[in-house]
């Protein structure tokens, strides 16, 4: 095999309930068949020891991988591998001591987190349900003061709502210490539509306007 990169889920827990999120509407249709738990962190250290792979992505369809028990020691063993490895997160309801944690592990530049804050104080939870503002800043900043601090990218999803905030929110993200910030127009509707049988329909209004 010769794959260059590699998305891993690393646990289906998380304490947002982003509306386009699958979780979301699945749990709202009843069907719990997606929560598997945590992935067993020896599958995700032999991703960092095979040959076939040269990045790494901890993505977030479903979970939130800092919420992973072991996520420290996958974060600490992530450190020693030689692959491009990105870990996303929406950085919040953690506790100052897990992010001091990370922040003293040996990162360099090939690991990233990438953060998912779609504004600022005032919207960011409007899509990102759940989530705590000053949780996230605290998470970034002390990051940032690691002494070999991992690349920290703030990347927002530009809605009606806060497309207003995308100067502000690329100014703040260089005084919090964000080494690159990205934003695109979200594709994502105001309304879902899920199903919870054939016969039956259900719309969901999120009001993003």
């Amino acid at each position: 095999m010769d794959y260059k990169s590699v998305e891993i889920e690393l646990t289906t827990k998380c304490t947002l309930e982003c509306p386009a999120c699958p979780r979301t509407y699945r749990k709202l249709d009843g069907d719990t068949s997606w929560d598997t738990g945590h992935l067993n962190k020896n599958i995700v250290y032999q991703t960092f020891d095979s040959s076939d792979f040269q990045s790494i992505r901890f993505v977030g369809s479903y979970g939130d991988c800092i919420y992973h028990p072991d996520f420290i020691e996958i974060a600490r063993r992530a450190c020693d591998s030689d692959k491009k490895i990105r870990f996303e997160t929406n950085g919040s309801h953690r506790k100052p001591k897990f992010w001091k944690q990370l922040s003293e592990l040996p990162w360099n530049n090939r690991k990233e987190f990438r953060f998912a804050i779609d504004g600022l104080e005032d919207t960011n939870h409007i899509y990102r349900k759940n989530s705590v503002w000053k949780d996230i800043v605290m998470a970034v900043e002390t990051l940032a003061r690691g002494n070999n601090k991992p690349k920290l990218i703030w990347q927002m999803l530009v809605f009606p709502y806060n497309e207003h905030q995308v100067e502000q929110a690329q100014s703040l993200s260089k005084e919090l210490g964000f080494d690159e910030f990205l934003y695109s127009k979200s594709l994502r509707s105001y309304h879902f539509i899920t199903f919870k049988n054939e016969n039956e329909r259900r719309q969901i209004d999120y009001n993003f306007a």
